[in-house]
């Protein structure tokens, strides 16, 4: 059985979790395997929107570009989450790009047959509007740090956030993830030289550090006060 076929591993993606047996099974002949090379976009900012992606393995990159190699970060996405649902709701164009930073396994579902899908489950409809109001609510966090906090404090809140979700070593916390300093000033919205700045403050203050070659929050608690409002 194919991957997209397996209901199996349908029942092991958040979005597809609350249906039942039968629609798992609607939903697997509507599904389609997809791959991507490290590399490889996905779809670009204001393309027309064809359909739906989950993420099966691999990390996905959401951002957007502004002239020259300035460009903002919205999200990166990983097994069991999904993303271009806005456009098909939205009935508009894509608002960001998408990047396979790894090699990706998706599955694609196509903008008529994933509309039907909400129409007909309103559990699927129900989690997805949460999703997207978890997303907003985010985008609306986003928008007050630029305009209300300086970038020391945006550095400290997003590596607070990323430690919070990483593995624990002794006191503190490895970030969620392996992130270049490009990773993170994409994710701020800045350049590699304010952020290294930022960074190396953070770091004679005893709040960040490096082990193994990977960024680690010796005490989460005391940069979490330094990124608070």
């Amino acid at each position: 059985m194919a991957p997209a076929g397996d209901v199996r591993l349908l029942k092991r993606i958040p979005l597809f979790s609350p249906l039942p047996a039968r629609d798992l099974a609607a939903v697997a002949r509507l599904a389609k395997p997809r791959s991507y090379r490290a590399g490889e976009t996905i779809f670009l900012k204001s393309q027309a929107a064809d359909g739906l992606y989950v993420v099966l393995s691999g990390r996905v990159k959401i951002f957007t570009a502004a002239g020259g190699r300035k460009k903002k970060t919205f999200s990166w996405l990983k097994r069991g989450d999904f993303f271009g649902e806005m456009a098909l709701i939205e009935g508009a164009s894509r608002s960001a790009a998408a990047l396979a930073e790894e090699d990706v396994q998706a599955l694609f579902i196509g903008q008529a047959d994933f509309r039907r899908l909400l129409l007909s489950n309103p559990a699927l409809l129900f989690y997805l509007l949460k999703i997207v109001c978890r997303r907003l609510r985010l985008a609306n966090e986003a928008l007050e740090d630029l305009l209300f906090r300086n970038l020391l404090g945006r550095a400290a809140k997003t590596l607070s956030s990323l430690a919070q979700k990483g593995s624990r070593a002794g006191g503190g916390r490895f970030l969620d993830g392996d992130y270049s300093q490009r990773d993170l000033a994409e994710l701020l919205g800045t350049s590699r030289e304010p952020l290294s700045r930022a960074l190396a403050a953070l770091k004679r203050a005893g709040l960040v550090g490096e082990k193994n070659g990977r960024i680690f929050v010796p005490r989460p608690e005391k940069l979490a006060a330094l990124g608070a409002p």
